[in-house]
C-alpha cells in the first residue's frame, strides 16, 4: 500500500475516531460531574475531540504540504474562522430550537469548528501550480508542464492539456518550461 493510500485511509478513520474521543469524553465528564450543566459536558467534550483532530490531522499531513510562514499564519487563523463558524452556528441553532439549557447549541457548535478547520486546513494546505510544477520537475526533471495548469503532459501525442482543455503549439510548450531559456542559452554556446 502506497503512503498516499495509507494516509487517505487514515483521514477517512479521523472522524469516527473523533466521534468515540467525543463520546468518551462526554460520559467521563458526566459521570465525574465536572460540568454542573449539560452544555458544559458538551464544550469539553468538543474541545477534546477537536484536540484529538488537530494532533491527528497535522501528524498525518504534516510532511504532504510545503509549509512556509503565510501557510502555518492561515492554519491559526483557520483555526479561529472555525471557532467563530462553530459559535454562530451553534448560537443559531439554539435561536431556533429554542432549547433551555443551551445544550443542542453548544452540541452543534463544537461538531461544526473541526469540520470547519478540516475543510479550511485543505484549502489552506492544497498545493499552488508552481508548487506542483517544482514537484513534478524533481521527479522527472525532463517533465514537459502545461503552463496553464500545471499538468504534467510527459508521453501525450498531442499539444492539448487533457487537465485544463488548453491547447499548445510546441514552440508554445517548450518556451514556457521553466528550464526552456537555460537549455537555449547551453545549446547555443
Amino acid at each position: 500500500m502506497s503512503q498516499l493510500v495509507a494516509r487517505i485511509l487514515l483521514t477517512i478513520f479521523m472522524l469516527p475516531a473523533a466521534t468515540v474521543v467525543y463520546i468518551f469524553t462526554f460520559v467521563f465528564n458526566d459521570r465525574l460531574g465536572v460540568g454542573n450543566r449539560e452544555m458544559i459536558d458538551f464544550l469539553i467534550s468538543g474541545a477534546t475531540a477537536w484536540g484529538f483532530v488537530i494532533i491527528y490531522w497535522l501528524l498525518l499531513w504534516r510532511k504532504g504540504v510545503q509549509w512556509n510562514s503565510t501557510r502555518a499564519l492561515l492554519t491559526l487563523l483557520s483555526a479561529l474562522a472555525a471557532i467563530g463558524i462553530g459559535a454562530l452556528l451553534g448560537f443559531f441553532a439554539e435561536e431556533v430550537v429554542r432549547f433551555s439549557t443551551g445544550s443542542f447549541g453548544a452540541f452543534l457548535g463544537t461538531m461544526a469548528a473541526p469540520i470547519s478547520w478540516l475543510i479550511l486546513t485543505v484549502i489552506v494546505w492544497r498545493e499552488t501550480p508552481a508548487e506542483r510544477r517544482q514537484r513534478i520537475r524533481a521527479a522527472n526533471g525532463s517533465a514537459i508542464i502545461c503552463p496553464n495548469c500545471g499538468y504534467n503532459l510527459t508521453g501525450l501525442n498531442g499539444t492539448r492539456c487533457p487537465e485544463c482543455g488548453s491547447q499548445f503549439t510546441l514552440d508554445e510548450l517548450i518556451a514556457s518550461q521553466p528550464k526552456a531559456m537555460d537549455q537555449e542559452i547551453e545549446a547555443g554556446s
